[in-house]
Formats: C-alpha cells, structure tokens, sequence
C-alpha cells in the first residue's frame, strides 16, 4: 500500500513538473523569447518517445537559427514576417503535442492505456476500416436474401464483427494525437460512403468531440466541419455542431493562436440555413445541462421523497418576517414579461418535460453499471438494431421486445444511452410490466408527434442536440473511468463566454435572448458578459444597467453596482426597483445619507409602500437617528397589524433613546410569539442589565443561551453588544461576568 501510495505522489510530482514546464514554454513564446523557448522545448520532448515531435522541433531550431543569421547579415527578406509567425505558431502547437504526449506515455488514464497498446499494436488505417465497415455491410445485405435460421445467424455475426471494428474506430480517434492528410482522407471516406450508416459517422463525431478536449487537431475539426455542412440526417450534423462548438470553448487560445485561419473556415458553416437556430438550440441545451445536479439534488432530496411519503397538508405559515435591506437582493418586478418568454423558447426545444434541465439523470443513472457501459463508444451509440445488443432482443422469440424496441427507437423524451439502459434493464429482469411500458411510451410519442406541429425537422434536429449534450453529460459523470479524464460540464462549459460564439448569436439577433435566458435561469454572473455586450451597442438600456448592477449586488462589488445602478436611474427615472436597490449598496458602503436620499424618492412616488417605509426605518436606524425612524416602524406596525419585525425594531428604538419602560413593554409582546428569537431575549436582557436589574437580565439571558444553535456562542453575540452596554453606563465587572453568570 506504502509502496502505491508513494507511486501516487511521484505521479503528482511528475505531473506537476511537466505543467511547470509547459507554461513555462508558452510564456516564453508570448513574450517572443524564441530561442529559449526552442531550447525548453527541446528538453520538455526530451524525455518523450516521440521521434516525430523531437524531428520537428529541430526543424523549427534550424530554421530559426537561419533566420536571426541572415537577419544579422541584413539580408533583406521579404518573407520574414510569414516565416517568423509561421515559426512561432509551430512552435505552440508542438507544446501542446509534447504535453500530451508526456500525458499518453507517463498516465495511467483509458487513453494513455489504449495509446500504449496501439504503440505496440499499430492501428489500422482509416481507408482499411472504411473498406472493412463497407464489407461488413454488404455481407449483411448478401445475408438478408438468405434462408432462416442461416440468414438472422449471419447477421448476428456480422453485427457483432461491426462492433468489434467501431470499438476500435471510437479509440483510435478518441486519442489525442493530429492526423495527417491520410488519415484525414481516410476518415472523410468514412462520411462519404453510402454503405456506411448514419449512426456509425454519428460516432464517429462523437470520438472526435471527446478528443477535442484534450488537444486541438484541425483536421477532426475540419472534418467535424464537412460533416455538419454536408450530412443530411440531424444525428450525424447535430453531434458535429456540437462538437465544433465544444472545441472552440475549450481550444479557443489553440485556435487564436496556432490556427487562427480555422474561424474563418468554421464561419463558412453560416451558409447552412438551418446554422444560426442550430447554433443557439445548442447553447440552450449547455445552459439546461449546468442544471442537471441542482435537479437531482431536488428529485433525490425532495420531490421522491415526497411521493414515497402520505400526502399531508401543511399548516400555514403564521406570520412572513420582513425583508431586512442587508438581505434584499430580489429582482425586478418589470423583468417578468421577458423571464416569461423562456417558456416558448422550452417549447421550440421541446424541452417542456425538463423545463430546469434533464430530469431523467436521477432515474438512468443508476443504470449504467450493466458491462454494456463498460466500453466508452457503447455511450454514444445511436439506439438502433444496429447494435448486438438491441439486434438479439429484437430476434428473441422468447420475449416481446420487438414491438418495445420500435416503440423505444422512436422516444424522444429519452437519449440514446439511457434507451441502452432500459431496454438492458427489462432483459435483466424479464418480469417488469414490459407491455405497460411500451404502451406508455407509445402514447407519449403520440404526444411528442402532435406537439411537433410544422416544426418537424426543426425539432428533429433539436431532438438529436439534446440527446448528444445528454449522452456526453452521462459519460463525463457516470463512466468507470470517469476520474480519467476532463469532466468539461463540472469545469463550467460556459460556450457564451466565448467571444467568437457570442459574436455569432449577436449577429442573429438573439443577443438579449440570450442573456435574458441565463438570467431566468440563475447563472446572472453569466448572463453579464452578455449584458454588457448589448451596453456597447446600446448604452441607454436601462434595464440591463439594471441586470448589471444586480450581478454585482450579488458579487458584493457594490461600488461597480452603484454606478451602473446610477446611470439605469439617469435613463429612466423613479424607478422603484432601482431606487431600493441603489439604497442596499449605499448602506453598505457606509453612506446613508445617500441611501436616505434614494428612499425617500421612492417614498414620494410610492408613500404607502410598506418594504419602502420599512427600509427607511431600517436606514435610520443604522445611522442612529431612532426618532425619526421609530415614525417609519410604527407605520409598517400599524400596516402589517403588528408585524413582529417592525416591533423588533420599535423595541430597539425605545431602548436606544432611554425609554426602557416602553422597551421591556414591546420586548414582552415579541417574546410571547411563536416567531421571537435568541436576539429578542438577548436584547431584554440588555433592557434589564441597563435597568441594573442583575436578576432578570440574567434569566433573559440564560434564554437567549438555550435558542443559540451550535454555530453561534452566547459570547460571541453578548461581545459584540459591549461597547453599547458601556456607553449606557454598564459597569465593567458586571459585564465581563455575565457569561459565567449565564452557564450556572
């Protein structure tokens, strides 16, 4: 175990090293300091097994020796500039293929297995399986026009052969390491054949999703490219926009700076009619995607429980404490039309069964534990009698699956690899209700069609958007190997904080949808970048100064708040919501006098609105005017008919302005209700201790101790009331005794 555990930690060191290393390179490529960096980078590959790296890096020393020589010479070379910039992009590149290359060869993770594995076991090329995928299909043809049982033993046979070949297909594109034009011509053999199914090119594009992460190739992304413009069935061009898009977010400085011509070509994709809903459909279901934990927090924790338990019907609560202004953050009233108009947007994505995100992850995700998952491309397949799996439950006369396994195909409501989970389910367990289920199913595909409108393809290509994110979220948390690679959803797959696609929903139009539709869905630090996108084109829209000043609300950056709150105010004037809310960040820079100036604004506009009185008292008594603020409390007591808040701050009132009489009076109506609390007791006693009645502070006291939780301490709440206590002319001794006198 020492022995393991000592492995464990000179990986770390290792690994930390090599990153050290890295980003040493690359700031040194930054900064231009060439000559270092070729030498750092020489070392870095060094150690590595790869010739071909260690060949090109020579390369480009060469090269670049020859150039600062003739350069010193004043040779006069016109194609300098290319030739430098060309250098100094090759050279990030191979940064990039050396440090994966250090994580192929020295990591224990699936892909540094399969990596080692096929160093030993060379791969076979593109064009071979292309042709071997062709044969394969031709014998199933051929197999068809056989007799029984021969010709349904036969297509077995070949399916499970296909199996063996698309595992092998998904790994070796899966591994990070850059394609040459024949494997590039290989693979595009691969799309263009008519033999080759859609659901296999749909793999095909997710394998290369998947290798995206880890390092950038432009030839997978250019064929993911080809594939979106020119594949006809939405499972195959779906998955290659969102594995464009995917790359892009996470390659995005690879792109920048070693491919900078790739977004032009990846801008050619706009001549595709169907590319800008696309594109937004995408980010849509990304955004639905960061709610998936928040949902099964709420399925696990909440709503099952709830259905497990006998329908009760709770009591009403009794009395609803007033918003202090140190805890108002709430949002605009006025921003309630277009947080409603996500509703059809759910609509057009076909998303009303998931409205937060995907509701089925709680269900399916216990499912994924059968051998089927054990095999990474079995995540990605496309639900289909293709597979051996589905294709010997649909021949088993022993059961009724045929009908299900149509039925099943058809679901939309499900993706592919939770239809897998399923449907292995029922052959596991042969007695569940498989008859209910299909006739369940059936009818909501019935539903689904109907709902589906015009909008058939539309929504088709919605459909097969939202099955790739789904299956890709399930494999990044739910895989055995999961801990081996990136987990892009749990690092904050944010695509709209990409410039470049931001850029492009910008040019549709959908900019303020975009940001309105984050906002609605709680990621608001998000949606400000797209706020403050829509300021540039237009800085006199109120109501995103007003979003954006309600995100730095959130983040405590009061000061950036209160300037974008100012200038929401400038454009539209007497605003409520903004008056309130630049009042808040007054309070807490200290400035209540501003903060004053704000309410009473409002209260002008609004003189019978009780948060707006509330707040005031609330300032006022922050800024030690009692008098003036017991005015405001008694009109928020008499509007609430005795609101056990504005009582509260009465009572604190009268005892802050000597009428302790009347203090002790209003102190002992709160603490007979059911909603006093430790502070309510703790401030009688204050009461009594100034009264110089030991006794009965004392008792107050030791009740306060009792409603304390295990967070707080009696003297941690006491001390920060002792400087008050001396200033009303409590003594000392008294004071530092009294939290022993409450524990005896």
């Amino acid at each position: 175990m020492q022995i393991y555990e000592n492995l464990i930690i000179f990986a770390l060191i290792v690994f930390n090293d090599l990153n050290d290393m890295y980003n040493e390179i690359k700031k040194l490529l930054h900064y231009h300091n060439m000559n270092e960096a070729l030498e750092k980078l020489t070392e870095f590959a060094s150690s590595t097994d790869n010739w071909q790296i260690k060949s090109e890096i020579e390369n480009l020393k060469t090269t670049y020796g020859y150039m600062i020589q003739y350069a010193a010479q004043g040779v006069n070379d016109p194609e300098r500039k290319d030739m430098y910039n060309k250098l100094y992009r090759d050279a990030l590149i191979l940064n990039d293929k050396t440090k994966i290359q250090h994580m192929l060869e020295n990591e224990d993770s699936y892909v540094s297995r399969k990596y080692k594995y096929a160093r030993n076991n060379s791969w076979s090329k593109y064009s071979e399986i292309c042709i071997n995928l062709e044969t394969i299909q031709k014998d199933i043809y051929a197999a068809e026009s056989y007799e029984e049982p021969n010709k349904t033993e036969l297509i077995q046979t070949m399916i499970k052969k296909r199996q063996i070949t698309l595992e092998k297909l998904f790994d070796q594109t899966w591994i990070p390491l850059t394609w040459n034009n024949e494997d590039y011509d290989g693979a595009l053999s691969i799309i263009e054949s008519n033999l080759i199914s859609d659901n296999i090119k749909a793999l095909l594009a997710s394998a290369i999703c998947l290798s995206s992460i880890y390092l950038l190739d432009p030839y997978k992304l250019r064929l993911l490219i080809f594939m979106y413009m020119n594949c006809k069935n939405p499972v195959v061009s779906q998955r290659a926009l969102a594995g464009i898009m995917i790359s892009i977010f996470i390659q995005n400085e690879s792109i920048e700076n070693s491919y900078p011509t790739l977004f032009h070509e990846i801008g050619l994709m706009k001549e595709n009619p169907n590319f800008f809903d696309d594109f937004y459909a995408i980010i849509i279901q990304v955004i639905l995607s960061l709610d998936t934990e928040n949902i099964e927090k709420k399925m696990r924790d909440e709503i099952i429980p709830s259905i497990m338990k006998s329908s009760e019907i709770m009591e009403p609560i009794d009395d609803v404490s007033e918003i202090n202004i140190d805890d108002l953050i709430e949002k605009n009233p006025q921003w309630r039309e277009s947080i409603e108009k996500i509703n059809d947007q759910i609509k057009e994505l076909d998303m009303l069964r998931q409205e937060g995100a995907d509701t089925n992850m709680t269900t399916f995700s216990q499912l994924k534990k059968y051998p089927f998952f054990y095999e990474p491309s079995h995540w990605f397949y496309i639900f289909s009698e293709e597979i051996p799996e589905v294709f010997d439950m649909a021949i088993n006369q022993n059961n009724n699956f045929s009908s299900f396994i149509k039925t099943l195909e058809k679901a939309t409501d499900m993706c592919d690899s939770d239809k897998f989970s399923l449907l292995i389910t029922f052959k596991s367990m042969p007695n569940l209700p498989i008859e209910a289920m299909n006739s369940g199913l059936s009818m909501q595909n019935k539903i689904n069609d109907e709902t589906a409108g015009i909008n058939i393809e539309k929504n088709r290509r919605h459909i097969e958007s939202r099955h790739f994110i789904q299956d890709l979220y399930r494999f990044c948390k739910l895989w055995g190997y999961k801990n081996d690679k990136i987990d892009i959803f749990s690092e904050g797959i944010s695509l709209w904080k990409n410039v470049w696609i931001r850029n492009i929903v910008k040019e549709n139009g959908k900019l303020k949808q975009l940001a309105d539709y984050l906002f609605a869905k709680e990621h608001i630090m998000d949606a400000m970048f797209s706020y403050m996108d829509i300021l540039d084109d237009n800085p006199t829209d109120y109501e995103a100064f007003q979003k954006v000043g309600y995100a730095n609300i959130l983040e405590k950056n009061y000061a950036s708040a209160i300037k974008s709150l100012s200038t929401a105010n400038i454009l539209n004037p007497g605003n409520i919501w903004t008056l309130k809310n630049l009042a808040q960040c007054y309070k807490k820079t200290g400035r209540y006098d501003l903060a004053l100036e704000c309410l009473k604004e409002a209260e002008n506009i609004n003189p019978d609105d009780i948060s707006i009185c509330n707040l005031i008292g609330q300032i006022l008594i922050s800024d030690s005017i009692y008098d003036e603020a017991l005015r405001y409390m008694f009109k928020v007591e008499y509007m609430t008919k005795g609101r056990t808040s504005a009582q509260r701050a009465i009572a604190w009132c009268y005892f802050m302005t000597e009428r302790n009489d009347e203090a002790i009076n209003m102190y002992n109506k709160i603490l007979q209700k059911k909603d006093a609390k430790a502070e309510d007791w703790m401030n009688m006693g204050h009461v009594y201790i100034v009264n110089n009645d030991i006794k009965n502070a004392v008792s107050y006291y030791k009740k306060a101790n009792e409603m304390l939780d295990k967070k707080s301490s009696f003297y941690e709440i006491f001390s920060s009331d002792i400087d008050m206590l001396q200033k009303k002319g409590v003594e000392k001794e008294i004071i530092f005794m009294i939290p022993d006198m409450v524990t005896l």
